[in-house]
């Protein structure tokens, strides 16, 4: 497992919008994209729910501040491969989860492609499996960071991010 503050690798960064919009009064999360560990998925229940904890997404010189305000990097340094994951709060949040929510993973054989089309019963099987999970895996669970897509105080989409 990684630390929940550090620099980590990557080969192409996709920076989002983080928690903007409108909110559902259920929902503990704004609507918008969220960059998340997720933690579990829970299919037992209609509708289907997960447990997430948020973390700040960064890149080019708001990485570069916040690592060296976190005492990572010295001042005047660049964070490894540009990015840099800042979760000082490690509190987690239940959502519920859209029936036709959209997924997307990671294919790495060969090299790593993002955007690949899923399906969240392949996903959420992939948390219930508690065998430890490769680069080269389909789907990576909870070994792996999303971003997590909340429309209407629901989950709408999870889309995986690339962090060798």
């Amino acid at each position: 497992m990684w630390s929940r503050i550090g620099v980590r690798a990557i080969g192409a960064a996709a920076v989002g919008a983080c928690g903007c919009g409108g909110n559902d009064e259920t929902s503990p999360l704004s609507d918008g994209r969220h960059f998340a560990y997720i933690q579990t998925i829970e299919t037992s229940s209609t509708p289907a729910t997960l447990t997430i904890d948020t973390a700040e997404f960064l890149s080019g010189e708001e990485a570069n501040r916040a690592a060296a305000e976190d005492g990572v990097i010295e001042e005047g340094e660049s964070v490894e491969n540009d990015y840099y994951v800042r979760n000082p709060d490690e509190t987690t949040v239940d959502l519920l989860i859209s029936s036709d929510v959209s997924v997307t993973h990671l294919h790495c054989n060969g090299g790593c492609r993002e955007d690949v089309p899923g399906t969240f019963e392949d996903l959420a099987a992939s948390f219930a499996d508690p065998e430890p999970k490769r680069l080269t895996d389909e789907y990576r669970g909870s070994e792996s960071q999303y971003w997590v897509t909340v429309e209407d105080g629901e989950v709408a989409a999870i889309d995986e991010q690339y962090l060798p």
